[in-house]
């Protein structure tokens, strides 16, 4: 039986997977996707753009470690609907995982599952790596280390925003974090989805040891080791109508409710004057991603958005989006 090839696309939160995805997409519709979102709320699937590529999104939690049952589930449906014609006979299957997720723990399934694994195999592993985050995400997050360790192929993304010595440097520290993984300028190539790497093991894979004399990072800040991440998301709904400046001025308070803990939101509000929805993707210490839709991308005119924060507290994200959703209520004309 000829297995189907599986693509993990992974990277950390707002590392422009999405953008990759959408450009793929746009040269080939000869697949078949799967988006996972942390939040409960999915934006990502409403941005991946038209066509005949059939999508599917697994919400609620990262496949690494709360819903990986639900992948299974999902790609049993993806291959019977193929055998039976109900979807086009798709040639890869391309998983873009939450940027929270760990790729070992996502590619288990494929592994574990004997019906599976007749049936797919994990052809790669690509890495988007947020060039402006940098050595920043390398300090803050581990699930970053556990993204790059993984690699079959690291992609740079947002290299324009970028001094020309801090993505040398950045290179640097790729290369040595996983030597195996080759390093693609912005825009990786198309063709990537068609090239197979060989399976490493979790454990002893190509993890690059650390010199004794020195940090991959830096003496003050050394690297944390990989662990389960304290993300919590939380997702709002809201059926008012504000005038945009209204809404610069929530979404400061936002942030300044969240303070250091913030580290995504995404989501489309509702704004007065637009027929379409603003599309709002915000990314720890950048500037806010606004861009104006001709039109909402289903029958829901509603506000939504999602919030992802790492903190100790598991409920803190929807404190603070309970606080915001009385903040905007407060704000909505009568």
């Amino acid at each position: 039986m000829e297995r189907l090839p599986v693509v993990v696309l992974s990277g950390f939160l707002g590392s422009g997977k999405t953008t990759m995805l959408n450009r793929w997409l746009s040269e080939r519709q000869d697949l078949a996707v799967i988006i996972n979102e942390l939040g409960d709320i999915g934006i990502d699937q409403h941005l991946t753009g038209p066509g005949r590529v059939p999508v599917t999104l697994l919400s609620g939690g990262c496949l690494c470690c709360v819903i990986q049952g639900s992948l299974s589930s999902t790609l049993r449906n993806l291959f019977m609907a193929r055998k039976n014609g109900e979807l086009p006979a798709f040639s890869t299957l391309l998983l873009e995982t939450t940027g929270a997720a760990d790729p070992f723990g996502v590619t288990a399934p494929l592994e574990q599952d004997p019906w599976l694994k007749k049936r797919f195999f994990c052809q790669s592993v690509l890495t988007v790596v947020d060039a402006v985050a940098g050595v920043r995400s390398l300090e803050r997050h581990p699930e970053w280390l556990e993204q790059i360790h993984a690699a079959d192929a690291l992609l740079l993304s947002k290299t324009e925003q970028c001094q020309p010595q801090d993505l040398a440097a950045l290179k640097v520290q790729l290369a040595a974090l996983n030597p195996t993984a080759r390093i693609y300028p912005e825009p990786a190539p198309v063709d990537l989805l068609a090239q197979s790497f060989p399976r490493r093991c979790r454990v002893t894979g190509s993890f690059a040891p650390a010199p004794s004399s020195s940090s991959l990072l830096s003496p003050q800040r050394p690297v944390p080791p990989p662990s389960r991440h304290q993300l919590y998301s939380a997702s709002l709904r809201w059926d008012g109508l504000l005038s945009w400046p209204l809404w610069q001025a929530a979404l400061k308070q936002l942030a300044e409710q969240c303070g250091d803990a913030l580290i995504r939101v995404k989501g489309l509000l509702r704004v007065e004057g637009l027929d379409g929805p603003l599309l709002v993707q915000w990314v720890e210490g950048q500037e806010p991603e606004l861009a104006p839709l001709n039109q909402w991308p289903d029958q829901d005119s509603q506000t939504r958005l999602v919030l992802i924060v790492r903190h100790p507290q598991a409920d803190f994200a929807q404190q603070q989006l309970a606080h915001w959703e009385t903040l905007l209520t407060q704000l909505a004309p009568e």
